[in-house]
Parts: C-alpha cells; sequence; structure tokens
C-alpha cells in the first residue's frame, strides 16, 4: 500500500515537473515573440526612412543610422534561447537579409527598397508564428488560443499593413508626388487596415470575459479607433485622389505612427495577459500543493 501511495506521489511530482516546463517554455515563447517584433518595428521605421530618403527628405536620412544600430542590435540579441525556439537557419536568414538592405538601400529604386524591407517583415513574421507554434500557445484552452492568435498574429499583420501604408505615403510626401503605382497600393492598404482590425476584434471577443474587457479598455484609453480614422482619412484626402499631396513628410509619418504605437501597446498588455494564462491541471496542482501545505 505503501509503496503505491510512494508511486502515485513520484507520478503527480512528474507531471507537476512537466507542467511548468511547458509553462517555461510558453513564457520563453512570448518573450522571444515580443522581441521579434521589436526588430520588426525597427526594419518598419528603417522601411519609412529610407523611403522618404530616397524621395529627397534629408531629416529622415538623418534617423537612419540609429536605426540600423538598433536593428542590427536585436538580430544579435535574438540568439536561440534555452528552448531552442528558433533554429539556426532562421537565425542566418534574418541576418543575411539585413546585411542585404542595409549595404544596398541606397543603390535601389524605390520600389525594390520597400519590396527588400517587406519581405524582410514577412520573414519575421513568419518566425514569429513558427515560435507560437513551438513554445505551445495552441496547446491551452480556446480562450487563450484566442488570445495567441489576437496578439502574435493578427496584431502583427495589422501593424504591418498601416507600416507599409506610411511608408509610401511617407516617400509620396517627401517627393511631393503621388504616383499611380504608389496610390494604387495605399488604396488596397486603407481597405486591409479596416479588414485586419475587424478581424482582430473578432477574434478576441472569444477570449475570457476579463482579457476581454481588459482589451477593450486599453483600446479606448489608447484612443485606437480614433487614431486609425485619422490615420485612413489622411491617406484618403492626400494619396488616393490627387496628384500631390498636400502635407509634409513627417506629418503622415506621424500620424501612422500614432496608430502604430497605440496598437503595439495593446499587443504588449496582451503579451502580460498570455504570460499569466496557465494550463488548468498546473493551476489545479498549485491549489493542491498549497492546501496541503
Amino acid at each position: 500500500m505503501l509503496n503505491t501511495a510512494n508511486k502515485k506521489m513520484n507520478n503527480n511530482k512528474l507531471d507537476a515537473i512537466k507542467l511548468y516546463q511547458e509553462h517555461k517554455r510558453r513564457l520563453e515563447g512570448i518573450s522571444t515573440s515580443k522581441k521579434l517584433l521589436d526588430l520588426m518595428l525597427e526594419v518598419q521605421r528603417h522601411r519609412a526612412a529610407s523611403l522618404a530618403t530616397l524621395g529627397g527628405d534629408v531629416f529622415f536620412e538623418n534617423r537612419l543610422w540609429s536605426i540600423q544600430k538598433a536593428i542590427t542590435k536585436y538580430i544579435a540579441e535574438l540568439g536561440p534561447g534555452p528552448q531552442k525556439l528558433l533554429t539556426e537557419q532562421e537565425q542566418h536568414q534574418l541576418y543575411g537579409e539585413w546585411v542585404t538592405i542595409r549595404s544596398q538601400w541606397q543603390k535601389d529604386t524605390v520600389i525594390q527598397n520597400f519590396l527588400l524591407h517587406s519581405h524582410l517583415i514577412d520573414l519575421i513574421l513568419k518566425i514569429n508564428t513558427n515560435v507560437c507554434v513551438r513554445s505551445g500557445q495552441t496547446q491551452l484552452n480556446e480562450e487563450h488560443q484566442a488570445l495567441s492568435d489576437y496578439g502574435m498574429h493578427h496584431l502583427p499583420i495589422l501593424l504591418e499593413a498601416a507600416a507599409q501604408a506610411r511608408g509610401l505615403a511617407t516617400h509620396c510626401a517627401a517627393q511631393s508626388t503621388n504616383s499611380e503605382r504608389f496610390t494604387s497600393r495605399i488604396r488596397y492598404l486603407i481597405n486591409q487596415i479596416t479588414l485586419l482590425d475587424e478581424r482582430a476584434q473578432a477574434t478576441i471577443v472569444n477570449s475570457s470575459p476579463e482579457c476581454y474587457r481588459i482589451i477593450q479598455q486599453a483600446r479606448t484609453r489608447n484612443n485606437c479607433e480614433h487614431y486609425m480614422s485619422v490615420f485612413l482619412t489622411r491617406l484618403k484626402e492626400h494619396f488616393t485622389t490627387s496628384d500631390k499631396p498636400n502635407l509634409f513628410s513627417d506629418e503622415i509619418y506621424t500620424t501612422g505612427s500614432q496608430f502604430i504605437m497605440a496598437n503595439y501597446d495593446i499587443l504588449l498588455r496582451t503579451y502580460k495577459l498570455m504570460s499569466k494564462n496557465m494550463d488548468s491541471d498546473m493551476e489545479e496542482w498549485i491549489y493542491r500543493s498549497s492546501y496541503n501545505a
């Protein structure tokens, strides 16, 4: 009888250790995802600044060195980590594509510059999705899955659509010309931003009532809807209906950045909520351990 009790106790201990390791893996996944998206934001800034510079804006050219330094630092800090959530191939790809952009951007055409930056960001988003799966974010309940989809999938894609529009509009404003190729793309992005925001909000509804309440309160405090409305209105007025925008490059850059950073703050809040979530079996084990102590 005693041996059976000891065996059961040992099995419970092993199960608890396994659950704890899985929880640690999820936490590292959230931390790694945040680093990837911090990197994405800097690449987006570099795209906008280099596009503005290619359009003749010296003000943005002065920002490039500090942005390049930040990107190189972020990539260097993106090691595989204890849980090996990034592969060596992914690290090499990130570094290789960034080196190409850093050394070539002044020689590229505007569209080449835009595409190279966007390709690197697509790679970052792809790796972020891999980290989400590898770290076990998809293995908890449906409410955590909704929170994970919202923070690690929908919001990053929304940020990139907004950043693409910001970069192209900043270039047009710097050059004081709206080419049909860019205005067509900006029209598409305006529709995408609206659609992606709706999809994100439809996803977060499926999280827990408490998480949903916290996210919605944060969105209200951050004026997310207001910043999106202002940004989209200025894009429509100045970059889709005329041959020449009637505002400065730093104005549209700032307007787009306000919307991006308001939503980035929501993303960080989502990550904090995800970090607090844990497997129901682990919660029960912690409760039992505390009760029996």
